[in-house]
């Protein structure tokens, strides 16, 4: 019986192992890039912090409030004294005054001014002595101008005086008063509001102390806050801490949003504003508890877990999911390439 042999022809075994091995190689060469590329998908570089803003106004000390008129390219600056009050200035980006609107606003202790919806907001709200039956919250007509007419609407506690230095508007208008003291809190004042009489406020939440500013962040969904050692970011529907991060002391009082609307400026001492991202991170303390009036607050989330937790879980998920998704990528890759190999 005639035997079969299978032979192995020396000329063709050594080309076909080598052709293969570059076709591996090959494809693991490209699994690799897709998997760096992938990667650097789901790793944005950091945003660099706002600029600094030096206020050249002759006679400006130690910023009080400070609101972001994104429309105009501009801030609006007070710190509080009489000669700043007669008169809503306004800088640019470079601290020169671009703006000097006068009005005969009767005010006795300006700590804050807000900007919402393309009208300015200033904040009559500061009570060192617990002495005034009403506080009030001004917006002039407009500040196109070189003088205005205004609307004031006179606001008052459920449960006392308080002192404050933090007012808040958000993009619909509604504004929220966060006092100081031992029993510090969050009001907020009616929708509708009267400027025939007091409109009474509403505690919504406990609020950490020594807050001396507030600022909505853009979405309205959260608010920032500003103490002497550190920026917060509250949830403005539970008023829970979400981030915080250190801030160097300065002495300064003031928070707004920078112009872009993407990061924060914090006044210090001297008339300047320093720029600083916003907090990101997960803050272990001042976290405000909600008072028994802020139950008809609208949540934005459910659930047990805090809103803290929730979005730092969403946020390690999300990343772990970038990154397998990079691994399939990456794998599917190495295997087309190495069929389609095969197959030439």
């Amino acid at each position: 019986m005639a035997r079969l042999e299978t032979m192995t022809s020396p000329s063709h075994d050594r080309p076909m192992t080598t052709l293969r091995l570059r076709h591996r190689l090959r494809g693991a060469a490209v699994s690799a890039i897709c998997a760096v590329c992938a990667f650097g998908l789901t790793v944005a570089p950091a945003a660099a912090a706002p600029k600094d803003v030096t206020i050249s106004v002759p006679g400006m000390s130690t910023p009080v409030g400070t609101a972001a008129d994104t429309g105009n390219d501009r801030y609006w600056v007070t710190d509080g004294r009489p000669a700043s009050t007669s008169s809503l200035i306004a800088v640019d980006q470079s601290g020169n005054r671009t703006a000097k609107v006068s009005w005969q606003a009767q005010v006795q202790h300006v700590q804050a001014l807000s900007w919402a919806a393309g009208s300015l907001y200033v904040g009559d709200i500061g009570d060192p002595d617990s002495s005034r039956d009403s506080i009030q919250v001004l917006s002039p007509l407009t500040t196109d101008g070189d003088s205005a007419s205004w609307k004031a609407w006179d606001l008052g506690y459920p449960d006392g005086a308080h002192d404050a230095d933090a007012m808040a508007v958000s993009p619909k208008g509604n504004i929220y008063i966060i006092t100081k003291g031992p029993s510090s809190a969050v009001y907020r004042a009616p929708t509708s509001l009267s400027r025939s009489g007091q409109n009474r406020m509403t505690k919504v939440a406990d609020a950490p102390a020594g807050i001396t500013d507030a600022v909505f962040l853009p979405g309205g969904k959260t608010v920032a806050v500003r103490t002497a050692s550190q920026v917060l970011v509250l949830d403005a529907y539970k008023w829970t801490t979400k981030a915080s991060a250190p801030l160097a002391s300065s002495g300064g009082d003031s928070l707004s949003v920078d112009l872009d609307g993407k990061g924060l400026l914090a006044g210090q001492k001297t008339a300047k504003l320093t720029g600083v991202d916003v907090p990101t991170g997960q803050s272990p303390s001042a976290t405000p508890k909600a008072s028994a009036s802020s139950a008809s607050a609208p949540s934005a989330t459910t659930g047990s877990a805090s809103s803290t937790d929730q979005d730092f879980s969403v946020e390690r998920w999300g990343t772990a999911l970038a990154l397998a998704g990079a691994v399939v990528m990456a794998l599917v890759a190495g295997v087309v390439v190495h069929r389609a190999g095969r197959r030439r």
